[in-house]
C-alpha cells in the first residue's frame, strides 16, 4: 500500500490521472475487514478522501502522513 501511496504522489506531480488512482486506493481500503477498521484506519481513509481537495503542498504532506499511518495499522484482508 505504501508503494501505491507513493505512486499516487508521483501521478499528481506529473499531472496524470491521479484521481482515478486515488479512487482505486479508497476502494481497496474499503474492502478491509471490519476487524481492521480501527481509529487509525478511519483517519487514513479520511485523509486520503480529503486529498482530492487539497493544494499540492498539503496533498504531498498528507500522502506522507498516510504512508506513516499505514505502518501503524493491523490489517485483516477479507
Amino acid at each position: 500500500m505504501k508503494k501505491k501511496l507513493y505512486g499516487l504522489l508521483r501521478e499528481r506531480e506529473k499531472d496524470g490521472e491521479w484521481e482515478k488512482f486515488l479512487d482505486t486506493i479508497l476502494i481497496e481500503l474499503s474492502g478491509y475487514s471490519d476487524n481492521s477498521k480501527t481509529i487509525e484506519y478511519y483517519t487514513l481513509y479520511s485523509k486520503l478522501s480529503a486529498c482530492r481537495y487539497l493544494s499540492f503542498k498539503y496533498y504531498r504532506k498528507t500522502i506522507f502522513e498516510c504512508m506513516n499511518l499505514f505502518d501503524t495499522l493491523r490489517i485483516d484482508v477479507i
